[in-house]
């Protein structure tokens, strides 16, 4: 079995990969994304504070990036916010989900962050299973995107 290897992503080929991880993790999922869409998501790769890349063997498998949780008190440095995190669907049920949110909540230089957010669809039930075996709770929190879909906030908290 190849060994999964989580390293930050810090040059072009690999916020290219990630992206890649992106379109074909949404394409999958029904949500192909539009051309401004990936725009944003590959200035997001660059402007993270925190963009991490897992390779399964040698092949790119799987992306999140976070920074600090902003709530209307105002940045909360000691949580970190997950703005996304996809599996390659050719990897989905291999565990690199599981190692990227880990990755998260291991202390690191420069962040610390004892608590982790992150807002889902409600009806997505394979990052719902994700969170929830990696530690996350429902805050109960709701919310609507604009194109109607529900989302939930969950909430990860070190022991």
């Amino acid at each position: 079995m190849p060994r999964t290897v989580i390293a930050a992503i810090v040059d072009t080929d690999q916020r290219a990969a990630a992206t890649e991880i992106w379109i074909a993790a949404r394409s999958a999922a029904g949500r192909a994304p539009s051309p401004g869409r990936r725009a944003r998501v590959a200035q997001k790769l660059v402007s993270s504070d925190v963009a991490l890349l897992a390779t399964y063997g040698s092949t790119p498998a799987g992306m999140v990036v976070a920074e600090p949780y902003l709530d209307a008190h105002g940045i909360d440095a000691t949580c970190g916010h997950i703005a996304m995190v996809f599996v390659h669907p050719a990897h989905w049920g291999s565990g690199i989900g599981g190692s990227l949110l880990r990755a998260l909540q291991a202390p690191a230089e420069g962040r610390d962050w004892t608590r982790l957010s992150v807002w889902t669809r409600a009806d997505n039930q394979r990052a719902l299973r994700l969170y929830r075996s990696s530690g996350f709770v429902d805050t109960g929190e709701r919310a609507s995107l604009h194109e109607g879909d529900q989302i939930n906030r969950l909430e990860w908290r070190r022991p």
